[in-house]
């Protein structure tokens, strides 16, 4: 019987523009690997005319190992953590659990690398992506120091640091995500950190992996408008995983 698949989220907000860019990237990158994965896209409430283009533009099916399943679609924008939850929710049957950010400033390459190292590592253990400072990461300056703020702030929720805590490429073994499912949240764009503190306090080994990262040009997220959200976020979490 050949193995699981896992399943490859890529929550899309507005993204009729990258995302069909980078899929094909993706898929060519992880078609030949040994390791069967299901991508599965979901919008996250974009305007209906935006949700249609992109799904207009997408390429569904199998080829090699890689399956691209049907986009979701949700109603409402869940900032991030809903459109993961429902893709992970939809293959709970899945042999791990992952998810990347849409805009492809994680070369498909580097996620083929970080699965990889993580289906060929004995035992179970989640792997977070980093951007490590360097010429193989290019970011805005400014952005890189609210990064490390942020991180600074996390560590102290959820009583494990991980120096790029937001860094849109992560994995989880499906062992570990079924263990801690049951009481997750969400969180909006703090989905991250939720999901390192359950990590954490439920003895998961977590593993950083440095990338290769490029910044693009077209986000949805602005420092101004959302740094203060995260932060309410950040707060929220703490007084559900605190004493």
């Amino acid at each position: 019987m050949p193995p699981a698949p896992g399943v490859l989220c890529i929550p899309a907000f507005r993204e009729a523009d990258r995302l069909p860019a980078f899929l094909p990237r993706l898929v060519a990158a992880l078609a030949p690997g040994p390791h069967p994965v299901c991508i599965q896209i979901v919008d996250d409430g974009s305007p209906p005319p935006e949700r249609d283009r992109l799904f207009a533009a997408l390429a569904t099916g199998a080829r090699g190992a890689c399956v691209v399943a049907p986009p979701l679609a949700l109603a409402a924008n869940s900032r991030k953590a809903g459109a993961i939850l429902a893709g992970w929710r939809a293959h709970r049957d899945a042999a791990w659990f992952a998810f990347v950010d849409a805009d492809g400033a994680v070369p498909a390459e580097e996620v083929r690398r970080l699965l990889d190292t993580a289906l060929a590592t004995p035992g179970p253990a989640a792997w977070f992506a980093v951007r490590r400072p360097g010429p193989e990461v290019r970011r805005d300056p400014s952005r890189a120091l609210a990064g490390r703020i942020f991180s600074f702030l996390a560590a102290r929720i959820a009583g494990r640091r991980v120096a790029d805590v937001q860094c849109g490429l992560k994995f989880v073994p499906a062992v570990a995500w079924r263990a801690i499912e049951p009481g997750f949240q969400g969180s909006g764009l703090c989905f991250d950190v939720e999901l390192l503190a359950r990590l954490a306090r439920s003895t998961c080994p977590i593993h950083e992996f440095p990338i290769a990262w490029r910044e693009r040009g077209g986000g949805s997220i602005r420092l101004g408008r959302d740094a203060p959200r995260m932060l309410f976020e950040l707060a929220r979490l703490r007084r559900t995983l605190l004493p």
